[in-house]
């Protein structure tokens, strides 16, 4: 039993609005076609900047979820600095003491992830200070500091 399509519903049959073509197969396929309500977009609503990292969607500027305090410690005790980082690419992170580059092989600095931290172990009195992490990626930086104290 082959199929042929009932006269009665041949294209000139359908209403103007319906928009329907009948291909040689005998089936009717809807004329693709656009709403009035559908406006053309030929420029975006904002400019993207000329730096080649900040043409990819993917890549922003550092910024800190958790940002580290002061710590209050005696001498011989255990200080810990902290803070959670975003940002992509993934930031270069420096630590300095006093706003000059950190020079303390005592330390213990841990940069994974999200997470960058600075352990001392056993505080030294040249550790009192002003510690602070900045974090810089080809979008931006992001700067946080925070004091040693002594108990």
């Amino acid at each position: 039993m082959s199929y042929s399509p009932h006269p009665q519903y041949s294209s000139h049959n359908f209403p103007s609005q319906l928009n329907v073509n009948t291909i040689d197969d005998g089936v009717y396929r809807p004329i693709p076609q656009r709403s009035p309500l559908t406006k053309q977009v030929n420029q975006l609503a904002y400019e993207i900047p000329k730096n080649k990292y900040a043409q990819n969607p993917w890549n922003y500027a550092p910024e800190f979820l958790k940002v580290m305090g002061d710590v209050r410690t005696h001498v011989g005790g255990k200080a810990v600095f902290d803070c959670v980082l975003l940002g992509s690419p993934r930031p270069r992170v420096t630590w300095l003491f006093n706003d000059d580059k950190m020079i303390f092989n005592d330390v213990e600095i841990v940069d994974n992830c999200d997470v960058c931290r600075l352990v001392i172990p056993y505080v030294q009195p040249y550790h009192f200070g002003q510690f602070t992490v900045l974090c810089e990626n080809e979008v931006g930086r992001a700067i946080a500091s925070a004091e040693l104290l002594p108990y």
